[in-house]
């Protein structure tokens, strides 16, 4: 069974994560939108459920003076499981976060066993002040219980303190181990992620080793709008914060929101990967940032209406609102989708978008894991491994039918620890790398692995 870890390249760390149908940029435009169907030529004569994919790709911000000030709080976890390497580590990977740093940001440390202690209030990230908290950060010393939920409620107040409608807002948490002091629960997280992103917080999560607790670190991530990340070795943590440093110095725009309308007759039937808010024949995408050159993508599965061969009709409106960074004034951009219609299957295979495939693909495989944590967490193991194979299914029905193999779908993977997990089970290993890679496959998380 391969299990993906990971891992950032150094060149990934110094750039800090640096025919289509329906395309659209205006000559100003900070994000470009491009929509396309996976099979924009189908059948004749029948519904048929097709995916249309919405890329959002904006622009690199060039330099620090063009991009908005980063309000930056980092949150580590200094119990007594994280003594030794752990903590050795941890601090140098704070240290790595503030050499990203400008002096017109913001940054502060919070750290947290059975308490919590503001190491380094919010302050801007001057030559004096990174020097003054890189000693801090070398007295810090591990002991105690893990009181994760008061940690991040100090550093959100640290960020409020400077936080302004231009500002990048994040918090960066590192911790080992499971809750254990204070509120502790899945929903407990979820409540407190959400609570953040509607004060334009991001949170991004480090799982580290095996005795952290990845439900509560995913959810807190997806609920925050962050990223989340599991780290087997302490030693990969100064790389996944020069990485995470690198998407908060970069983001292109906020509070982005995807309108995807049908028309014709054409019915919404899901998001794939992300949830979508559906309503009718609408369905809707909200992303809290979007970060430069790194694409973003929104899939919808949704039934075309029958019609006849040699027919071209427009299927889906497409409408994408968003904040330039640095701005206060919103932008709009709209695209329209066709779809036509052929007796010919080889004009099927032909028109077919093998990058929308593969992108659909990764996606059915990440959801197929995610519920099968949900079937193996419950001792239904068969069904754990049902649930993987069908996926398989859903690749092999919509595409392989056609001929159309998504080139990387790892489908003999998906067999391989299908047939491993209802034999023996899912270990916390496995469980720890389909929660985290599964939440990165469906939100283009920027990682190397």
């Amino acid at each position: 069974m391969k299990i993906r870890r990971t891992s950032l390249t150094l060149l990934a760390m110094l750039a800090f994560f640096l025919p289509l149908i329906g395309q659209a940029k205006p000559a100003e435009a900070t994000v470009q939108v491009d929509a396309a169907l996976d099979r924009p030529v189908i059948p004749a004569e029948r519904d048929q459920n097709v995916v249309v994919q919405i890329k959002l790709t904006p622009e690199v911000v060039a330099t620090a003076t063009d991009r908005p000030p980063v309000n930056l709080s980092i949150v580590l976890d200094r119990s007594g499981s994280m003594q030794g390497e752990k903590i050795e580590q941890a601090l140098l990977a704070a240290e790595e976060a503030l050499a990203r740093l400008s002096p017109q940001d913001i940054v502060s440390v919070v750290v947290y066993n059975s308490s919590v202690h503001t190491l380094a209030p919010a302050q801007y990230a001057t030559r004096a002040n990174i020097s003054r908290i890189r000693s801090a950060l070398r007295e810090v010393q591990a002991g105690g219980g893990t009181a994760i939920y008061a940690g991040l409620n100090q550093s959100a107040a640290e960020l409020r303190r400077h936080q302004s409608e231009t500002s990048i807002n994040r918090i960066v948490l590192l911790s080992d181990g499971k809750a254990n002091e204070g509120p502790s629960t899945v929903a407990d997280f979820a409540a407190l992620g959400r609570a953040f992103a509607g004060e334009d917080i991001v949170v991004s999560t480090v799982g580290l080793g095996m005795g952290y607790n990845e439900d509560i670190m995913a959810t807190l991530a997806q609920a925050g709008q962050g990223n989340t990340y599991f780290v087997e070795t302490a030693r990969e943590l100064p790389q996944i914060f020069a990485g995470e440093l690198g998407d908060a110095v970069n983001v292109a725009a906020t509070d982005v929101e995807i309108i995807i309308r049908t028309k014709g007759g054409a019915k919404v039937i899901r998001g794939v990967g992300r949830e979508a808010e559906i309503e009718g024949d609408t369905a809707r995408f909200r992303l809290p940032q979007v970060y430069g050159g790194a694409d973003k993508l929104a899939l919808l599965e949704i039934q075309a209406p029958a019609g006849v061969a040699g027919d071209a009709r427009e299927l889906v409106e497409v409408e994408v609102n968003y904040l330039p960074v640095g701005s206060t004034q919103p932008r709009q951009q709209a695209v329209s989708v066709p779809i036509s219609y052929t007796e010919r299957e080889e004009e099927v295979v032909q028109a077919a978008r093998m990058d929308i495939v593969e992108n659909v693909a990764v996606n059915i495989v990440a959801e197929s894991k995610q519920e099968a944590i949900i079937l193996a967490d419950q001792g239904d193991n068969k069904g754990a491994a049902q649930r993987m194979l069908s996926g398989n299914l859903y690749i092999q029905s919509n595409y392989l039918s056609l001929g159309l193999a998504p080139p990387s779908a790892p489908t003999a993977e998906l067999e391989e620890e299908a047939k491993k997990l209802e034999q023996d089970g899912m270990s916390n290993e496995t469980r720890k790398a389909y929660r985290a890679d599964s939440y990165q496959s469906t939100n283009q998380q920027s990682s190397y692995k």
